[in-house]
């Protein structure tokens, strides 16, 4: 190789690792969500170029593109796939930890088909809290994070009719969720989520199937706290009503929601399925989140910067398209009508909110249209 040549060479250890542990190792580890870890140079190696097509293409990484910079990197590596002289370990991102004062976990393990469809499956975990605790940081931990492609945690009081024949209402909310790459949620010191005495936790998970028979036995550890200052309550923000019809490349659809009480946002996590093209969610004329190449594997949450002040009245819009185009690689079926459901090839359009509120204060608040 020239003189020259060898100066520009990019090498593994030297340039393309601080970007995959800036950008991509939560995930690209062993015993993490996706299928490949890249933490050194003989585990990226065969993969070299499906890295540079992901980077280039935008698929990767999840809530955001790369620098050009980056990018250029990446590529310059793929043509030219170098180690360099400079071994060393990944720094992998640090993880944080939840005291489990109370851990719950599924009765006994759940077992996923090697290629069939799993519904949705609802795990009852009662707490036997004789009084209500605050929460200060919560941890959906997969037991298998091979199949389990999200999960959700929701509060059921005992006078819910969620999943006893009525649906969920304004106290079963959205206690935490697992993405990958994702699992713990830690609430910073004067906030934190109400557990209400007696209460239950439904856990929802999303199975999707490897190709071989599967175990999973997933658990939650959650961490008390003091009574806090403001009081961190999850709002769903959803439209159930709508029909992308056949071959659709953009097919609008919106949610809104009006607060009837001031509120601050502090958060929001999206959630499409497959056909999912782009997602925007707006504070009254403020766009608190934008995605324009939305994707499925991408259902992070997005904390906002400073948190955002919404007056009563004000609205929390959701503005989505869909494709059901044929263009659309991931679309199962472009000839199908397709409406609410909770597979994959079905659609949804939520977004989840983190919201504060007083601690003293009901969620109800939020809801109940005031009256002069």
């Amino acid at each position: 190789m020239p003189i020259f040549a060898a100066l520009l060479a990019v090498t593994f250890y030297s340039d393309v690792l601080p970007i995959l542990e800036r950008r991509c190792l939560s995930c690209h580890q062993t015993g993490e969500a996706a299928p490949m870890p890249l933490a050194s140079f003989g585990e990226a190696r065969p993969f070299a170029k499906a890295i540079r097509d992901a980077v280039t293409s935008h698929s990767m990484p999840p809530g955001g593109a790369l620098s050009g910079d980056e990018v250029a990197i990446l590529r310059q590596w793929a043509a030219r796939p170098i180690e360099g002289n400079s071994p060393r370990a990944a720094v992998l991102p640090v993880k944080p930890n939840v005291r489990a004062d109370l851990t719950l976990r599924m009765p006994t393990p759940f077992v996923v088909p090697a290629s069939q469809a799993v519904d949705y499956q609802h795990f009852i975990l009662p707490t036997g809290l004789a009084q209500s605790r605050w929460v200060q940081a919560i941890e959906i931990r997969p037991g298998n994070r091979r199949v389990v492609h999200h999960a959700v945690a929701f509060v059921r009081t005992a006078r819910s009719e969620f999943l006893r024949g009525g649906r969920l209402s304004v106290e079963d909310e959205v206690l935490a969720t697992y993405l990958p790459g994702e699992g713990v949620l830690r609430l910073p010191p004067g906030q934190a989520k109400l557990l209400p005495a007696g209460a239950e936790l439904v856990l929802q998970l999303h199975y999707t199937a490897t190709s071989r028979p599967e175990e999973d036995q997933t658990e939650i550890l959650l961490e008390f706290g003091p009574t806090p200052v403001e009081r961190v309550y999850t709002l769903s923000v959803a439209q159930g009503e709508f029909a992308i019809p056949p071959f659709a490349k953009a097919y609008p659809v919106t949610a809104e929601f009006i607060v009837q009480t001031g509120v601050r946002i502090l958060a929001v996590t999206p959630h499409m399925h497959l056909r999912g093209r782009s997602l925007r969610v707006l504070a009254g004329d403020t766009v608190i989140l934008d995605l324009p190449r939305y994707r499925f594997d991408w259902q992070l949450r997005h904390s906002l910067p400073k948190p955002l002040t919404l007056a009563r009245g004000e609205s929390i819009r959701v503005e989505a398209t869909f494709d059901n185009s044929r263009n659309n690689p991931r679309n199962p079926d472009p000839t199908a009508t397709v409406g609410w459901g909770e597979q994959s090839w079905q659609e949804m359009l939520v977004a989840f909110v983190d919201v504060a509120i007083p601690a003293a204060w009901p969620p109800e608040e939020i809801y109940r249209r005031k009256r002069f």
